[in-house]
């Protein structure tokens, strides 16, 4: 059976803080983004020529 934690000041949070997860979510769709614009403005530039 687990001990039960009596003194709360040494508990420390090792959860990870929103905003990192929030981050982690955000960056891989902000490259594929920017990715799929390049390639629309590569067609572009190529069907102008």
């Amino acid at each position: 059976m687990q001990k039960c934690i009596d003194n709360l000041d040494d508990f420390e949070d090792d959860s990870r803080p929103p905003i990192v997860d929030m981050v982690e979510w955000l960056v891989p769709r902000i490259i594929a983004a920017v990715g799929i614009m390049l390639v629309l403005m590569l067609c572009a530039s190529l069907e102008a020529l």
